[in-house]
């Protein structure tokens, strides 16, 4: 079982809660040996053009065990993106790496809202090298450095993403994988800044806001990875999101006045993000015509 990211859709500290962890924006810094990942082994000396049989004999023992690349391939996997949840005792949203815990198999976004809201994905990842100790040490640690996001418009859509708010990123991480062991990462795969732009393609009509015609994005996920001064890459992990103008809101487009609204409101959301996945979530308008979301309990 790997360990687990610890950011938050807050921006506020955490720590265990429960045997989990709670959100942190800035990760955790991971101690990371930096020894070389190879094991150095005793090698014969022979004449020039006369391969000896104890050289043939290791170069096959070497192959065998995988350990004489010094970028072996398949070193890391992402398996599948996590769902966080509100934990009932700190009332914060956690995520486990366990890869038996229910995953997603698509998303979906509500660009319009009474704000910008980013879209989080939880990739769990996992270093699928063998454990291989030298001297006391594990040479086939790995320490994940980011995961980079790619984000994919549909055929016929132009997002025309701006220099300041890219299509392609890095979100940077740092949690070292042990030899088979998994962890799961938060990661703003759309930020607000995207959510601004995909609602002004909305209002242009350059995105259909007829929730009839959903239109999926999708996010292509990378975990990029050290190994002893080698970067290591996964394959290339895509997540369909659906991009949308109010199709996680009640009562869409027929939103109530605030005073109006039921008290409480029976329906707030994504308690980790109303902004993306469902549930749906109760909005209404301020008497200066403002979206409010979610809206108020009293």
């Amino acid at each position: 079982m790997g360990g687990r990211d610890t950011p938050s859709n807050a921006a506020m500290p955490g720590g265990q809660v429960g045997g989990r962890f709670v959100f942190l924006r800035v990760p955790e810094a991971g101690v990371y040996d930096q020894h070389p990942p190879m094991i150095d082994f005793p090698m014969p000396r022979v004449r020039a053009g006369q391969p000896s049989r104890g050289v043939i004999a290791l170069a096959l023992a070497l192959a065998g065990t995988g350990i004489a690349c010094a970028n072996p391939p398949g070193t890391l996997l992402i398996l599948q993106n996590q769902i966080p949840g509100l934990d009932s005792t700190s009332n914060m949203c956690v995520f486990s790496a366990d890869s038996s815990d229910p995953s997603l198999a698509s998303g979906r976004f509500d660009v319009d809202l009474d704000r910008a809201y980013p879209y989080f994905v939880y990739p769990l990842i996992q270093n699928e090298l063998p454990s291989i100790v030298a001297g006391g040490i594990e040479r086939n640690n790995v320490l994940l450095t980011s995961v980079r996001i790619s984000i994919k418009a549909p055929a016929g859509v132009d997002p025309h993403w701006e220099a300041g708010c890219p299509g392609n990123f890095d979100v940077f991480r740092s949690v070292v994988l042990a030899p088979g062991s998994t962890h799961a990462v938060q990661v703003e795969a759309f930020q607000s800044c995207h959510a601004q732009h995909l609602k002004q393609m909305i209002a242009d009509g350059e995105i259909p806001a007829d929730l009839s015609q959903p239109v999926f994005f999708t996010l292509d996920l990378t975990a990029i990875a050290d190994r002893g001064g080698s970067e290591q890459k996964s394959g290339v992990f895509p997540f369909e999101v659906q991009v949308c103008a109010g199709c996680l809101q009640s009562m869409f487009p027929l939103t109530p006045a605030c005073a109006d609204a039921p008290k409480p409101n029976p329906l707030h959301g994504n308690p980790c993000n109303f902004a993306q996945d469902g549930p749906a979530v109760l909005c209404c308008t301020t008497p200066a015509g403002a979206l409010s979301c979610p809206a108020p309990d009293q």
